[in-house]
């Protein structure tokens, strides 16, 4: 989810729009955890930077 890179104001992961889109794509349990939140957000952040660590954008 792209919009991992978004922080949240004065937090430091994404908001709590981000974790319910990842709820209704079914990405995340609704039931899940701040831990469990927290993994997911930073497991989406990790793969962003490894698809587009590559080399430069292309325009």
């Amino acid at each position: 989810m792209l919009s991992a890179l978004v922080n949240y104001l004065g937090a430091n992961d994404a908001g709590p729009g981000f974790y319910q889109l990842a709820k209704e794509l079914r990405l995340l349990p609704m039931s899940a955890s701040a831990d469990d939140k927290f993994g997911f957000w930073a497991q989406q952040v990790k793969r962003l930077h490894e698809r587009h660590e590559s080399g430069p954008a292309v325009a």
